[in-house]
């Protein structure tokens, strides 16, 4: 048994987020899920400790988010959609925004929600805000819904295209909505035929013809939420009560609240529990469990699991305290922190011979080659872990030294399954041990830098030295700003530039990549220098250009043309903005100013004759060069799109909800124009990711521009993480593919079906050649931090070993292969962040 200490990795969790509950790191509660586009979208409400003294032992609801998913495990948070501040009827001071609905009808979006009304009406009332995505903008009414009040709405809108309403609000009620989905078109009636007890919540679902008429029943006195049903031909009823969904909390959380939908052949039950607040159950969270029928259409009991429901991926981290089943006593579950219950739980393996079993891990098809598990003892022990039951095959032993503090150790795979299978996980020997996770093979992080605010630290986690790390990375940032080969030279006593040394001409795409190299490193006076030299030789202050780079300049700042390049000025807007963050805007240079002023003379050229804006307004994605020839394509390395998620934040220009919109739509696009065998992508490529196809030696081949691609997704992904399972798999094919020609060999140019080029794009003036060039070899490191196989760490070892150095020809590239070589530095030292406001 070779077990092993992993260094430093991952001195926290990460985020990563059990089963059920399905959302951490904030409160969820009274889900309605719903399927739009192929997609679950959640609809929850969203409790918060009160602000108030009123409302300090009750309910407190300021706003709502949604959320979406492809694989009812992984939950985009699409953030605030509408708040008790943003609607003109609502009481901006109630906290009363309780549980919501949304349904689609021809194309629009109808998201109910009940709220306290301003004035003297007491009560609630229950508005309605539209959208043309189901994820938003969504625009609220003016005014409730006339002749409803209560809360909880629920919609169902039948097969002939008629909408009912259901409410709660003292007993249950319903009507029939008009067209508009905005205004009743029958007088209320009170739903007839169910027990006596207090219900709300309603939610009506059709099934096989039958109208099932679900809703929370308290049914002994001074209980707690059952969930109940009833049925009925007719949406409106009558209806016959059939029985229990879900029994009461056994920990006596006082609510529960529910939505029952189908997706991709199977049902599933939406509910809540205080998962997350054990000793306040007005603070709750949402959860997820199989719901099935029987023959004759009645609804199986549910029992509430920790497991929940989905496949996990045997390469992440895997919560075994949301286990599927105890096999023994022995065995407990404690938060890891009481003080911060988001942060998890942990598995109390209090004596040996315990097990328990997580079911439905996926190892997909490429063989695991070794595990991690998260640990901590005050005893020691050996945890085996097997598929399939105690007598199945030994996947792993793993030796759990003694120690007060977590500890990530790792051991060799011994047999690696294939597809899905159950954990079995015990405690061969040993006492007293606890275990945070476990996982297999390399662990990408799970959240991103915008929610967490922090960064991987890869060098740190395969055990080189923090002090041999800084060393490096100020080693390589010295060797472009001012090494023997550096690409940086100031002017005079305020300016400076970076130069392509090889092609000799100053590119916005040198300037604005120094420009962020130095806010990074917070370098301001080389950030300003360079600033300074942009906007005074590159930047057009007049004419079809104006607000525009000229994107190449001779270093005595002639212009060689006046046209821009997308690329330069996606940077330039970015680092003015951190720059702004981070050094305010009183310093001499207005930093968001600048940044405004190019995104708005960017807009103001729809239409235009000679110039275009860097977005094409169409496909909400980036042009090549912001003209009438480069708009009508795109260069798949000028896609950042966290680079839109910063501008939505910080650009303040009134144009947030569009620059999420082409994140989106960027992240869309890499999935069309990447070869999903080889990983590789086309230098340029139509909007639709389809090949150009012009016979040109520039275009449709992977080449310089290329490179880019996986450090761009590794930035993607470490700020972002909001495509994380496209992303891991696309990292781990082209590394795949690299590896296949030789870690230390692969080529700078291919075909992107993985074949050799015909023709060899020179680098400047150099002779043709194909190189193992260490820009590449940077950069398809970077994608380390998104890959989850073990041979990822082996390209970072390559990198860090790498020489920047000239090659056996004489050709060596400062410019070019220096900054990239720069950023993966930074990437993979956790020193590429996002600046936030100071």
């Amino acid at each position: 048994m070779k077990t092993w200490m992993c260094a430093l990795m991952l001195a926290l969790s990460t985020g990563a987020s059990a089963q059920n509950p399905i959302i951490s790191g904030q409160y969820s509660a009274d889900p309605t899920a719903r399927v739009f586009n192929g997609k679950v979208y959640l609809y929850p409400s969203h409790d918060i400790p009160s602000p108030i003294e009123k409302l300090k032992e009750w309910f407190c609801m300021a706003d709502y988010h949604v959320f979406s998913s492809t694989n009812l495990t992984e939950w985009q948070d699409h953030g605030v959609i509408v708040s008790q501040d943003k609607v003109p009827w609502v009481q901006d001071d109630s906290y009363t925004m309780w549980a919501p609905d949304c349904v689609e009808k021809d194309g629009k979006y109808y998201f109910y929600f009940p709220a306290a009304p301003k004035g003297e009406e007491k009560g609630f009332g229950i508005g309605v805000a539209v959208a043309d995505q189901p994820e938003g903008p969504f625009m609220p009414m003016w005014k409730p819904i006339e002749g409803v009040h209560g809360i909880d709405p629920c919609v169902l809108i039948d097969k002939d295209g008629q909408a009912y309403i259901y409410w709660a609000g003292a007993g249950l009620h319903m009507a029939k909505l008009k067209p508009n989905m905005t205004e009743l078109a029958s007088d209320p009636k009170l739903v007839e035929g169910l027990p006596e007890g207090f219900k709300e919540g309603p939610f009506a679902f059709e099934r096989n013809g039958k109208y099932y008429f679900t809703f929370p029943w308290v049914r002994e006195k001074n209980g707690t939420e059952t969930l109940a049903y009833a049925m009925a031909d007719h949406p409106m009823g009558p209806f016959t009560f059939k029985g229990i969904i879900m029994d009461e909390s056994p920990t006596k959380c006082w609510t529960n609240h529910h939505s029952i939908v189908e997706y991709q052949g199977q049902w599933y039950l939406f509910y809540h529990h205080n998962d997350y607040s054990p000793k306040f159950d007005k603070n709750r969270s949402v959860r997820i469990d199989s719901l099935n029928f029987n023959p004759d259409g009645m609804i199986q009991k549910v029992i509430p699991t920790l497991r929940g429901v989905g496949l996990t991926k045997a390469r992440s981290r895997i919560q075994i305290d949301r286990y599927s089943a105890l096999q023994s006593k022995g065995i407990g579950i404690d938060y890891l922190d009481k003080n911060n219950c988001f942060e998890g739980w942990k598995t109390l393996f209090s004596k040996s011979n315990t097990a328990l079993i997580y079911n439905k891990v996926d190892f997909g098809n490429e063989k695991v080659e070794e595990i991690t598990v998260r640990a901590k003892s005050s005893k020691g022990g050996v945890l085996v872990v097997r598929a399939d039951g105690k007598k199945g095959n030994i996947i792993a032993k793993v030796k759990i030294p003694k120690s007060a503090v977590w500890k990530n150790i790792c051991a060799q795979v011994l047999h690696a399954p294939q597809g899905v299978h159950a954990l079995h996980v015990s405690l061969q020997s040993g006492a007293d041990v606890e275990v945070d996770w476990l996982g297999f093979d390399a662990l990408p992080w799970e959240k991103g830098a915008f929610e967490t605010h922090q960064y991987r630290n890869l060098f740190a986690e395969m055990g080189y030295k923090q002090a041999d790390i800084d060393r490096k990375v100020n080693e390589v940032f010295n060797d472009v700003f001012y090494g023997k080969n550096k690409v940086y030279f100031e002017v005079g006593d305020s300016m400076g530039y970076v130069s392509d040394i090889k092609n000799n001409d100053v590119r916005t795409e040198g300037m604005s990549y120094g420009m962020m190299a130095a806010v990074q490193f917070d370098k301001k006076d080389i950030f300003d220098r360079l600033w300074r030299w942009s906007k005074k030789y590159m930047q057009h202050q007049e004419g079809p250009y104006k607000g525009y780079f000229a994107w190449s300049c001779k270093t005595d700042g002639t212009r060689n043309a006046q046209g821009a390049a997308s690329d330069g000025e996606l940077y330039f807007v970015t680092s003015l903005i951190f720059a702004s963050n981070r050094w305010g805007n009183d310093t001499g240079i207005n930093y968001l100013k600048e940044a405004q002023h190019i995104l708005d003379c960017s807009m103001q050229k729809a239409g235009m004759d000679r110039t275009a804006p860097l977005i094409n307004l169409e496909h909400q994605l980036i042009t090549f060069t912001p003209d009438h020839w480069g708009g009508k394509f795109t260069d798949p390395s000028y896609h950042l799109p966290a680079f839109y998620e910063v501008w939505a934040k910080w650009a303040n220009d009134g144009r947030s909800q569009f620059w999420k919109e082409c994140a989106e739509k960027s992240r869309e696009f890499l999935h069309k124009c990447i070869n999903e065998k080889t990983g590789l992508n086309p230098d340029y490529c139509n909007y639709d990711g389809s090949l150009m196809k012009t016979g040109r030696l520039l275009g449709d081949a992977f080449r310089y521009d290329s490179w880019r691609v996986p450090m761009n997704i590794a930035l993607d992904y470490s700020w972002a993480c909001k495509d994380k399972e496209w992303q891991q798999k696309y990292a781990n094919t082209l590394q795949n593919f690299l590896y296949s020609k030789g870690i230390d060999s692969f080529l700078d140019q291919y075909n992107v079906d993985g074949t050799m080029v015909e023709d060899i794009l020179p680098a400047g003036t150099a002779p043709k050649a194909l190189r193992h060039s260490i820009g590449f070899v940077a950069t398809s490191a970077a994608a380390s931090l998104v890959s989850n196989h073990v041979k990822g760490r082996e390209f970072v070892s390559h990198f860090w070993n790498a020489k920047h150095e000239p090659d056996k020809e004489g050709f060596f590239d400062g410019y070019y292969d220096g900054l990239l070589r720069l950023f993966a530095f930074m990437h993979l030292s956790g020193r590429y962040q996002i600046i936030e406001p100071q």
